[in-house]
């Protein structure tokens, strides 16, 4: 005699065994591609590991020789990276472009500084145009909540002579949110600078040593239509420098404001300026190198320099 239940329950197993061969034919289809997945997380993370370096900087030993005068000559970064406090007031990012040939030492710079500035760490991106190890960068160094950090990025030149998008966004928001911290000072290299470029823009201090390749040394002129703005610009961080007691000695401030304006290409650069300028009279107040906070034409060359390049 047909038992409709029993049916019912035969039509059913019949079912889930269908459904589970199913599953199976789908997973063991979909296989090679969880496969290439899994494969292709284990090589983004061993890119990653190789592009990424975090050491403790009292174990670094760097070998430089030759630098001693470039190195005296910075003794004011140095000393404001190593006591930021002190230099608070000044509104300029803790971002430093090393420019120079290859084998020139720059890394070792770089690495001398971390150790003179009283870093704790520091992170090394050897490929900054992946933007897999710049992301984890940027992750890492803020991690780092209490300890001094540089952040090191070696040929940062070649990530812009490739221009990819995606990794020069990374980059530049790397730089821009790291330099803003105060516990972070970000340091990277070039071989080859081009004046007034994104990389010129994206970093206040310029060191180049000698040797340096500096691509297209004529700088744009500043329209006429343009000049009165930035003239407007140099009187205001001028004034603005005055108000917190910085004078300026052995010129006038019309002949402080037209030397800067003579090679400074937009506000950025007057401000830049401006700033390395009160970090200067500020060091040599704190060393008991001059009584006053004073802009001096020695200073306000150095800091030209350390600024415009080409």
């Amino acid at each position: 005699m047909f038992d409709p239940a029993a049916a019912s329950d035969t039509a059913l197993l019949f079912t889930e065994q269908v459904l589970v061969l199913a599953t199976i034919i789908g997973s063991v289809a979909a296989l090679p591609s969880f496969i290439e997945f899994i494969s292709g997380v284990r090589k983004r993370r061993e890119r990653i590991d190789l592009s990424l370096e975090d050491e403790a900087v009292d174990q670094l030993h760097p070998r430089l020789a030759g630098m001693d005068e470039l190195l005296r000559s910075i003794e004011d970064l140095v000393d404001r990276a190593r006591f930021p406090q002190a230099y608070q007031e000044l509104k300029i990012g803790n971002e430093v472009l090393i420019i120079g040939p290859s084998q020139s030492g720059k890394k070792s710079l770089a690495q001398t500084i971390a150790k003179a500035t009283g870093m704790e760490r520091l992170v090394t991106v050897y490929n900054p145009r992946d933007s897999d190890a710049l992301a984890k960068a940027k992750s890492l160094v803020r991690s780092y909540k209490r300890k001094k950090v540089m952040l090191l990025l070696p040929r940062i030149d070649l990530a812009y002579k490739e221009s990819d998008p995606e990794v020069l966004t990374e980059l530049d928001a790397l730089i821009e949110s790291t330099s803003e911290r105060h516990n972070v000072l970000v340091v990277a290299t070039a071989v080859s600078f081009e004046p007034d470029s994104d990389l010129d823009n994206l970093f206040g201090i310029k060191l180049a040593l000698p040797g340096a390749e500096v691509i297209g040394v004529n700088r744009r002129e500043t329209p006429d239509q343009v000049k009165p703005m930035m003239a407007e610009v140099a009187r205001f961080y001028l004034a603005e420098a005055q108000r917190r007691g910085f004078q300026v000695q052995g010129m006038s401030e019309d002949e402080f404001c037209a030397l800067i304006l003579a090679e400074a290409m937009n506000p950025a650069e007057v401000e830049d300026i401006v700033v390395l300028c009160e970090t200067a009279a500020l060091f040599r107040r704190r060393t008991r190198r001059a009584s006053d906070l004073l802009f001096t034409r020695e200073i306000l060359d150095t800091a030209v320099a350390r600024v415009v390049v080409g």
